[in-house]
């Protein structure tokens, strides 16, 4: 778990490294982000990035023949996933002050900038194959099987106050604590456990989120 201070930190140490290293050695997941203060209220300040993905549908497996003509569906096999729309995601990391660990919203847009229902938004990119596994959907949440807590839900952005998705933190505090401790060992100062922490979060929330 993190302090309000410490997630400060934290963030501001990730942008600066990202600033100071060449974008060949940053991974996609720490690419792009930027510190934002609140205006008038101090300690509400959150990291921001635009970024990328597609939509997705899924075709049926059609046979081809050797002179390349459409031959018959082949209703007995998997389906095929085709990748089209460009889609425009707004992305977040806030502090959660109940669960004292970042917090992932974000919001999807379709290129005339509307926003995705939710059964567009799960089968976009954006989200990794197979979450949807044993879990129950709803149009304003996604819940997983023998779990308290909706792993994707509504809720405006705790700063701006703009409406968003987001994933709940206990779905990724377990996981972050149990690599933490490997982490704790190797970090030597306090800004290196700091940092080694949230790019530890980055590591659990890229399992559910692709962060391109």
């Amino acid at each position: 778990m993190l302090t309000r201070p410490q997630f400060d930190r934290a963030c501001k140490l990730l942008v600066q490294e990202y600033e100071s290293s060449r974008p060949s050695f940053v991974t996609n997941a720490l690419r792009g982000w930027l510190w934002t203060e609140h205006p008038s209220v101090c300690s509400l300040g959150y990291l921001s990035r635009n970024s990328n993905y597609l939509s997705r549908h899924m075709e049926p497996f059609i046979h081809i023949d050797s002179n390349d003509n459409y031959t018959e569906i082949d209703e007995a096999a998997a389906p095929i996933c085709i990748d089209t729309e460009a889609l425009t995601s707004q992305q977040y990391v806030v502090y959660s002050a109940t669960f004292q660990v970042p917090c992932f919203y974000f919001t999807m847009y379709h290129s005339n900038g509307a926003p995705l229902p939710i059964n567009e938004l799960l089968s976009s990119t954006l989200f990794r194959p197979g979450i949807l596994q044993d879990a129950n959907t709803t149009t304003f949440a996604l819940t997983r099987r023998n779990t308290a807590f909706p792993l994707l839900s509504q809720g405006d952005h705790p700063t701006t106050g703009k409406p968003c998705w987001f994933l709940h933190p206990c779905e990724t505090t377990i996981a972050v604590e149990e690599l933490l401790k490997e982490v704790e060992k190797v970090a030597d100062s306090e800004d290196a456990k700091l940092l080694s922490w949230l790019k530890m979060w980055f590591v659990v929330l890229g399992s559910i989120i692709d962060l391109a």
